[in-house]
């Protein structure tokens, strides 16, 4: 997604773009079913461009405990510095240096990162998820199984000193 500042002001600019996750081409897209709401809010200092990107949709996975899948409202917000030219800044702050001719800035790193860092780590549809039985498979959030009163394996007997 290409921001044109060509004819960009100083000043403050806010922006809202609907785009739809296919547009983005990246791993993962089939999570996220509907359009994204993209608001970019940039702030020009002289070379100086302050993006704040702002991020929203609904977001679909599969729990990892019972595997049915689940819907979230996904919104998160990231901000990055562009320079044009040279940049009397230290290294180590996290500015990206253009060209001087630069006459559109691509935002969709920027884009991708959000959705690469936010994504969770623990797919779980809600807390008290009861999972799947361990042993006949049975969803324990929609029923109950009769597997709780089998002989737990010979191998594991031991182990139980522990829960003691």
């Amino acid at each position: 997604m290409k921001i044109s500042i060509k004819d960009l002001g100083e000043g403050i600019h806010e922006f809202s773009k609907q785009i739809s996750h296919k547009d983005l081409k990246f791993a993962e897209t089939e999570n996220y079913p509907e359009p994204l709401h993209i608001d970019i809010f940039i702030d020009r200092i002289e070379q100086v461009f302050r993006f704040k990107v702002g991020i929203k949709t609904k977001a679909c996975y599969k729990c990892d405990r019972c595997l049915d899948e689940f819907y979230f409202n996904f919104e998160e917000k990231a901000e990055q510095i562009y320079q044009l030219g040279h940049s009397d800044l230290d290294e180590d702050d996290e500015i990206i240096i253009l060209p001087e001719n630069t006459i559109e800035i691509d935002i969709t790193p920027v884009i991708k990162d959000i959705f690469f860092i936010s994504r969770p780590l623990k797919r779980i549809c809600n807390e008290d998820c009861k999972g799947l039985c361990a042993n006949c498979g049975v969803n324990l959030n929609h029923e109950t199984c009769n597997c709780q009163n089998q002989k737990a394996d010979p191998r594991l007997e031991k182990l139980k000193v522990f829960l003691k």
